[in-house]
């Protein structure tokens, strides 16, 4: 069941979350755990952060991720299960892309890897889903 929010309540910030709740986050989402470590290194090593909190209460993140010059990747975009279907997600991801936009230089790119499912969403933002007639399939290496 989704919650019920208090607008005055929900707040978006350019701060990276406490890696602690970066992990309960993904735990929470079914996204598995990680070392605090590895939690630490990947919130340093981001572009850009945008969590969202209700009250003092981390419910939603998204980062990115790149060089920083022509290659930004939009990484994590994740909203707490009581929490979705209230735009956040769609928030999360605005406010990345604008921020990303005014970093971005001429030819730069800015790509994802969707979840199953997910496309339309990421389609709404003007991602084009792969293989398409001009390019091939995303792929990735899961390291366990």
């Amino acid at each position: 069941m989704n919650a019920v929010l208090d607008p005055a309540g929900l707040s978006y910030r350019h701060d990276p979350p406490n890696p602690i709740d970066f992990i309960r986050l993904r735990v929470e989402c079914g996204w598995g755990q990680i070392e605090a470590s590895a939690a630490q290194e990947a919130l340093s090593s981001s572009l850009i952060h945008i969590t969202c909190y209700f009250k003092d209460e981390l419910v939603g993140m998204g980062r990115v991720i790149g060089d920083g010059a022509l290659n930004f990747y939009l990484q994590d975009i994740i909203v707490r299960p009581a929490f979705q279907g209230h735009c956040i997600g769609k928030t999360l991801v605005s406010l990345l892309l604008d921020e990303t936009k005014k970093r971005a230089g001429k030819g730069a790119t800015i790509g994802l890897m969707s979840a199953r499912g997910k496309e339309n969403f990421y389609s709404d933002f003007g991602f084009q889903v792969r293989p398409s007639g001009k390019l091939g399939s995303g792929m990735t290496i899961f390291v366990f």
